[in-house]
């Protein structure tokens, strides 16, 4: 009796059905990744906006020093920013520091911790001496910050020299 061998079938068939089955898990993986790196890139985005404004809220301060004549009384800054058609969703430039409402957080520095010295050399035309005989103009550490409408809130803190 002669048997004869049957022809492999539906093998063709389980090999596509397992390689389709890899590629939908592939494909998956590939389509969880891009969602999270989309997530990653909004909460970048919004960090940088928070970022930016905090330091708009620096340059705001700074181009407002001829307003306020930057003594330990400067004026409390607190702007809201035209940055959404809806006014309860606009963020604000304020002095503070974190969780706090806008304050005063312009302190006077001491010259000489700055590396200021009364010996200093300085060309005297065209300058108005001051009594301590060092260069002139005084020294403020301001801290500013911005508040979104959603809580996040990003802060700066600077020293700048004001005066001759």
């Amino acid at each position: 009796m002669h048997l004869r061998k049957r022809a492999p079938r539906g093998n063709a068939l389980m090999l596509t059905l397992i390689s389709i089955a890899v590629l939908m898990v592939l494909v998956g993986g590939a389509i969880q990744f891009t969602n999270y790196n989309r997530e990653a890139t909004a909460e970048k985005l919004r960090g940088d906006r928070v970022g930016s404004c905090a330091d708009a809220a620096r340059r705001h301060l700074l181009s407002r020093l001829r307003l306020f004549r930057a003594t330990s009384e400067l004026q409390i800054l607190n702007t809201t920013l035209i940055d959404d058609p809806d006014p309860s969703a606009r963020s604000q430039m304020m002095t503070g520091h974190y969780g706090s409402p806008a304050e005063s957080t312009v302190v006077s520095v001491n010259a000489v911790s700055m590396g200021e010295a009364s010996k200093q050399s300085r060309d005297i035309a065209n300058t108005v001496t001051d009594s301590g005989g060092t260069l002139g103009g005084k020294y403020y550490r301001v801290v500013v910050k911005c508040h979104e409408s959603a809580g996040r809130e990003s802060e700066v803190e600077f020293l700048f020299r004001y005066g001759l």
